[in-house]
């Protein structure tokens, strides 16, 4: 019996053992692995309100594998304030394979830990607003096979260990604010198809090693400031379709190896300093679709198999020293020429006009070359051509102007040698500023001659009169240059007529007009004063000419210099003056003298934007059509200065007070090259000048000015025309992270109708505003050139898809994007229908 008593004894105690809570609540502490993944998920906060122990069936965000381990991340919507990647649990995900962040205000830096997802493949966390440097433990994740950083606000250098990541094949680091140069360990990755390290801040040069990578296919390492020539083994890499080295600082010749490339699509060299002839070898290149060599120095002959490569769709030419003519045989696949600003001569072929046969959306610029002879005619028919635009402005075309061209979207012949009359169609149409500087042109309006019936009766007088007038012109230039010399090896000439032309003589001193300015002002008395801006003051004058002018009188501090700054100051106004656009203020004269120095302005009526924008009279006249206009005007301006011109102009104050109002309200530049010449002793790109509100943020850190810094200007110019008051408090919030979550709406000048009333304004307010928001991107280099934003505003558009007010600022912030070189960009989302833009650079409004 006691051994009966001890069996149960044991019995119960075992029993007791077996069912006591211990064994469960030791499992309760220790979560499987599929648990830490699920917690994982909910303590980022960035699933809140999803039933997180069901996340393998959210199909769009998450996808697990066969065991139910988390494997795919994907998240392209806006997290929560203040979301980072530190709100992830990297350790709990040891199976994930892809991180796909996109487009989701992602915030804060890239943390160390994520090098312990080491069977990560894909890493995607573009267009965010992470900040910091990429750590250096990125290279621990030896499987990646695409690396997606591009879009963020990263700074510091391209970490060496980057080249430890040898099975990737794409790696996207562009539009950030890295600097120092490109690490040769890059070589390393010889599997890499696609190299994007375009629009940072790298410098040094191109390493030879990228000749290693067979397999690329796009290479993009434009914008920067990367020097140097272009290494040879480039040229021999076999499959590479696309090669953007634009915006660098690249020296040399494009040698003729570049016809090794037979792959190449797209070939983006502009904006460099590149000399030399073109190629002819370019001509093996017979998949070329692009080609963009803009704003260089190279020379000679264009050659003719250029425009004869059957795929080629853009050509962009401009800004070089090119001569010669244009071919007559011209490929039909041809959308976009533009050959402006070399010294092109000859007629221009038919040919060129006959791709209107094969093109619907057709832009051409031969404008500022030598071009001469008649425009081609050709019948039209009743075709319409809304997508042809073409400027062969500032050259020496003669003969009437085609009546087919009224059919042309835009058209610009100003500053040739053209006659005839114009029809009323064509002056509704577009205006007369596309026609000025052709004096022999006829017409009803007040900056036209009228057509009268007695012109033929002065034609014919002229041919009697002419070889006389000829002659008495020829001596009499004879006569001036005669004692002109003479009187160089004699005193100066002190007996000059106090009230000589000062609009015509652009070499006197001073002395001829100097006490005709002090009449007309009575010693610049501050009744005459008309605005004041960062560089001096502005008078109202009307001399004894009866002319009345606008003088800029810089401010004494500069004009204390003027013994030093006499040479120079002279030679940039001789510069200055030979610029010619529509949209600047012509710049008549200047005086240079001991007690002052001033400028001589055509006098504008209506005054500077800044007052209309400020007085409520006139702010309500200034309409919505008038207001877009003078955004697109101020950006065409500022394209000429920047691309247009011999050598690139930076005007270093784009503010409202230095853009002036005709009596139509039409919008001029004014005050372009005075911080120039200002500072000619010193270098161009070393002092910092403008106007406080206008000027870049860059500039706060770095004294180097480049055409960005006007860019950025233009940005706020516009956003104030757009809202009728400097956008101070709407600047400090842009692009941060406290991005203003109100409605376009809210921003728009309440003194004026809603634009939904008026056909098409809204539309052009939404592209107005995204372009302008993209000017003030705090990175430089990710903003747009003003070649393209005075593009992108000419580009057509159709009615909004989504309402206007319920568009918000910060949808338009997340949706641009500047794709320049070789990429496509459409404006879609906002629009019922696609565009694409034509050009060296293109500009997407995407909506997600």
């Amino acid at each position: 019996m006691p051994s009966s008593n001890l069996m149960s004894f044991l019995l119960l105690l075992c029993y007791h053992l077996l069912s006591a809570p211990f064994p469960i609540s030791l499992e309760a502490s220790t979560p499987s692995p599929l648990q830490l993944e699920a917690d994982a998920l909910q303590q980022s906060g960035w699933w809140s309100g999803r039933n997180i122990s069901q996340h393998c069936q959210w199909k769009t965000s998450i996808i697990c594998d066969a065991s139910g381990s988390i494997i795919d991340i994907f998240v392209d919507w806006a997290l929560p304030a203040g979301s980072t990647l530190h709100n992830l649990n990297f350790s709990s995900l040891p199976n994930l394979v892809s991180l796909y962040i996109f487009n989701s205000t992602l915030q804060g830096t890239i943390p160390p830990q994520i090098a312990l997802l080491s069977n990560l493949t894909f890493l995607h966390l573009s267009r965010n607003h992470l900040t910091g440097h990429i750590p250096l433990e990125i290279g621990n994740l030896t499987n990646l096979l695409e690396l997606h950083l591009d879009d963020n606000m990263l700074t510091g250098r391209i970490p060496l260990e980057i080249g430890n990541l040898s099975r990737l094949s794409k790696l996207r680091l562009h539009r950030n604010l890295l600097t120092g140069t490109i690490p040769l360990e890059i070589g390393k990755l010889m599997d890499l198809e696609e190299l994007r390290l375009d629009r940072n801040m790298l410098h040094g040069t191109i390493p030879s090693q990228m000749g290693n990578f067979t397999n690329l296919f796009w290479l993009s390492l434009s914008q920067n400031m990367l020097m140097g020539t272009i290494p040879s083994t480039l040229y021999r890499l076999p499959v590479l379709s696309v090669l953007d080295i634009s915006g660098n600082r690249l020296s040399g010749v494009i040698p003729p190896e570049i016809g090794n490339i037979t792959n190449l699509r797209t070939l983006s060299l502009g904006d460099n300093n590149l000399t030399g002839p073109f190629p002819l070898e370019i001509k093996s290149l017979y998949r070329l679709e692009q080609i963009y060599v803009q704003n260089n120095a190279l020379m000679g002959l264009i050659p003719s198999s250029v425009f004869q490569l059957t795929s080629l769709k853009e050509l962009n030419l401009a800004s070089n020293n090119f001569i010669g003519s244009i071919p007559s045989e011209i490929t039909h696949s041809l959308q976009f020429l533009n050959a402006s600003c070399n010294m092109l001569t000859g007629s221009i072929p038919f040919n060129l006009f006959d791709l209107i046969s094969y093109q619907y959306w057709l832009q051409i610029d031969l404008s500022h070359n030598s071009f001469n002879g008649p425009i081609p005619s050709m019948s039209m028919g009743s075709r319409e051509l809304h997508g042809v635009t073409m400027n062969l402005s500032y050259n020496k075309l003669t003969g009437s102007i085609p009546d087919f061209l009224i059919h042309f979207q835009h058209i610009d012949l100003s500053y040739n040698s053209l006659d005839g009359p114009l029809s009323n169609e064509f002056l509704h149409h577009f205006g007369v500023d596309v026609v000025l500087g052709n004096e022999n042109l006829c017409g009803n309006h007040s900056q036209l001659r009228s057509c009268a019936s007695h012109n033929h009766t002065v034609h014919k007088l002229l041919k009697i009169l002419l070889p006389s007038l000829i002659l008495f012109i020829v001596f009499v230039v004879c006569f001036t240059l005669y004692f002109s010399r003479k009187s160089k090896n004699t005193t100066h000439v002190t007996e000059v007529d106090s009230h000589g032309n000062v609009f015509s003589i652009w070499n006197y001193d001073g002395k001829i007009a100097y006490q005709d300015i002090i009449d007309a002002t009575e010693d610049f008395d501050i009744k005459y004063c008309i605005g004041t801006g960062g560089f001096g003051s502005v008078y109202r004058a009307t001399l004894p000419i009866g002319k009345v002018v606008a003088l800029k009188k810089l401010h004494s501090s500069e004009a204390a210099k003027w013994e030093t700054l006499t040479k120079s100051f002279q030679n940039e106004i001789e510069m200055l003056k030979e610029l010619r656009h529509k949209n600047i203020v012509k710049l008549l004269g200047y005086c240079l003298h001991k007690r002052c120095m001033f400028l001589i302005y055509e006098y504008m009526e209506s005054g500077s934007l800044f007052w209309v924008l400020s007085n409520d009279t006139e702010a309500e006249e200034l309409k919505w059509n008038k207001r877009l206009n003078v955004i697109n005007r101020v950006a065409q301006a500022l394209s000429y200065l920047h691309h247009d011109c011999n050598m690139p102009i930076i005007h270093r104050d784009v503010t409202t007070n230095n853009i002036l109002l005709d009596s139509n309200l039409d919008a001029f530049l004014s005050d372009f090259g005075v911080a120039r010449f200002l500072d000619v002793e010193s270098s161009n790109h070393t002092v910092v000048r403008g106007t406080y509100g206008y000027i870049a943020p860059e500039l706060a850190y770095t004294t180097v000015v480049t055409e960005k810094c006007d860019v950025y200007s233009f940005g706020v110019v516009a956003l104030e025309t757009i809202m009728g008051k400097h956008p101070r408090e709407l600047l400090n919030d842009l692009w941060s992270k406290t991005t203003p979550n109100i409605a376009i709406k809210e921003l728009l000048d309440i003194r004026l109708r809603s634009p939904l009333t008026q056909n098409g304004v809204a539309q052009r307010i939404v592209v107005a505003l995204t372009l302008a928001f993209a000017c003030l991107h705090p990175n430089p280099t990710a903003r747009p050139t003003m070649q393209h934003v005075s593009r992108q505003l000419l580009v057509p558009r159709p009615g909004l898809e989504i309402s206007f007010n319920e568009i918000l600022v910060e949808q338009i912030l997340r949706q641009v994007t500047i794709l320049r070189g070789s990429e496509r960009a459409e404006v879609v989302g906002w629009t019922k229908r696609k565009f694409r833009s034509r050009g060296p650079s293109w500009y997407q409004i995407s909506k997600s």
